[in-house]
């Protein structure tokens, strides 16, 4: 453990995913950081947890210089991402929900990406790698944090050394917690962590080399299990190779584990006790959706599941807590900056904890659809009666789980509505459905994806600073130029001439801002381009200062 360098400028409590992601996006943009890990190092032990990377995550990804890595990781791009409903997979084949493979899917028009498989014990240390070959991350594995406290010009983080004992003490000018639905930071802070518990379920990571020899179902990414009460387990690969997740679903009070036979319950689902397998680990795990009341409170920022936990039923709780990182991390240096007003902070809050309403509710629907609302009595019938019984079964699971399976308007088509620091046009808002999503350029928005002449997207011209889009027609943005200078802002304005850019951008000026989120868009210049700087930067009137943020001596 090296010397301290006296104030860090961001200190990352939780070395998870969104804590490395953070810590990338932050060194990325120059600024140092410190990550405090209780475990004694990434991904120690082998685990069945998230493994679902969106389309926006990808971008994410693209952004960070990551993508190529995550799709080539050694996921097989041959294996079919279908869903299959059964009563055992030697039982009654119920339906099938069919989704291509890697290799013969192609990125919606809306984006340069596909979703890709990584599970998390493979994501986990590319991204402590990459974070750390910044140069610019100091991770402090087997340090736990004991408490914190702030004042007006940063945060002292009280930490122990869980080897040795030692304890000592870190100063930073902003401190976010990432260390999961358990948080220490959130509990310090004493933010209330309001929501409600689904269940309470229990995961086994089991390896079984070609699952798919020893039934008749063919090969598929996850098979539901269905029993006259409804779904009452479900197999997930992890790997797409030989790692399952075998998941004992829906009970209303903790499981009590030493009455639980997971081998017998994994053979019910299998259908035969021939088929040789190994069971790795199982863990117990509480099924929630629950938001904490705010995201920030001064110095202080809750990201990832620290903030928000969902059902798992949708892969949304990673994904969101990826968008959060992208939300601050930007946030966090034009605060070190010093061209961003502290009222960044309160729209990072109110943003992502809209967003992380809206995921978490779509993500309980879906459980919702596994375990209610159709009738599963006769789905062991024999004859004609179970034949008919397990068709209509079939067809409406798939009817009501089609938001799960194809969830692109959830990934893409949150919007900030109502930020403080997004100017709204009066343009009428997109449907904001599950599973469809039309980009568009109104403000709160993520900007539009258009593939330019030199065969990079438009995502790609965003992720530093703000960037002023300037389309055929538009006036001289001098003034506004001239007003990000005088505050600081490091805008850069960029001509575009495409026709079919400009129409998916709609107006002839678009600011953008580092997120990739449209903040403003006229045909014209506004009246006092230092207010709506104001507004974008967070320093509007009955704000703080325009730099309050600024610490002198770190960056």
């Amino acid at each position: 453990m090296g010397p301290d360098p006296g104030a860090w400028p961001v200190a990352i409590v939780g070395g998870g995913p969104v804590g490395f992601a953070l810590a990338l996006d932050l060194a990325q943009r120059g600024r140092r950081s410190v990550v405090i890990e209780q475990d004694a190092g990434t991904a120690l032990v082998l685990l069945a947890k998230a493994g679902y990377l969106n389309e926006r995550s990808m971008e994410l990804f693209r952004r960070w210089g990551m993508a190529q890595q995550i799709a080539g990781w050694g996921c097989p791009d041959d294996y079919p991402r279908d869903t299959t409903y059964c009563t055992a997979l030697t039982g009654h084949h119920i339906g099938t929900d069919a989704l291509a493979c890697a290799r013969d899917r192609v990125p919606p028009a809306s984006t340069p990406e596909i979703n890709r498989k990584c599970p998390q014990y493979v994501l986990d240390p590319m991204l402590a790698d990459a974070a750390r070959k910044t140069g610019l991350v100091d991770v402090r594995y087997a340090t736990r944090l004991e408490d914190l406290t702030q004042d007006a010009d940063g945060v002292s983080l009280h930490v122990r050394d869980v080897e040795t004992g030692e304890r000592h003490a870190l100063r930073a000018a902003y401190a976010v917690g990432c260390d999961g639905a358990a948080s220490r930071v959130r509990e310090a802070l004493g933010i209330p962590f309001e929501g409600q518990t689904l269940d309470y379920s229990v995961s086994a990571l089991v390896q079984i080399d070609r699952l798919e020899r020893f039934h008749p179902l063919g090969r598929a990414e996850r098979f539901m299990f269905i029993g006259p009460q409804g779904t009452w387990a479900n197999i997930t690969s992890v790997d797409l190779m030989s790692l399952w997740r075998f998941t004992v679903l829906g009970a209303s009070s903790k499981l009590d584990l030493d009455r639980l036979d997971m081998s017998a319950d994994l053979c019910r689902a299998l259908g035969r006790d021939d088929v040789p397998f190994e069971i790795l680990r199982y863990v117990p795990w509480r099924r929630s959706q629950c938001t904490a009341a705010r995201f920030r409170q001064g110095r202080v920022l809750l990201a990832g599941d620290a903030a928000h936990t969902t059902s798992p039923t949708g892969g949304h709780g990673l994904n969101t807590g990826l968008g959060d990182a992208a939300g601050l991390g930007w946030v966090l240096d034009a605060l070190l900056a010093g061209w961003g007003g502290d009222g960044l902070l309160d729209a990072y809050s109110i943003e992502r904890r809209r967003v992380a309403l809206r995921n978490s509710a779509a993500s309980t629907r879906n459980y919702g659809a596994w375990v209610g609302g159709i009738d599963f009595s006769g789905v062991l019938l024999d004859g004609p009666d179970g034949d008919a019984a397990r068709r209509e079964i079939g067809a409406q699971l798939s009817r009501s789980l089609y938001p799960e399976w194809n969830s692109y308007g959830v990934a893409m088509g949150y919007r900030y509505d109502g930020s403080p620091a997004i100017v709204a046009d009066g343009a009428d808002p997109t449907q904001d459905d599950p599973s469809e999503y039309v980009q568009t350029a109104r403000p709160g928005h993520r900007a539009p994806h258009v593939w330019l002449d030199d065969q990079r997207s438009t995502l790609d011209l965003f992720g530093r600073g703000p960037v002023l889009l300037r389309f055929p027609g538009a006036p001289d943005p001098a003034p506004l130029v001239d007003a990000a200078g005088q505050r600081g802002v490091p805008l850069e304005v960029v001509d575009l001439e495409a026709p079919d850019v400009a129409a998916a951008y709609e107006r002839r000026l678009v600011l953008v801002r580092p997120d990739g989120h449209v903040a403003w868009r006229d045909d014209r210049l506004p009246d006092d381009p230092g207010a709506l700087l104001d507004i974008v930067r967070g320093a509007a009137a009955g704000g703080l200062s325009p730099d309050p943020g600024a610490v002198p001596g770190v960056g």
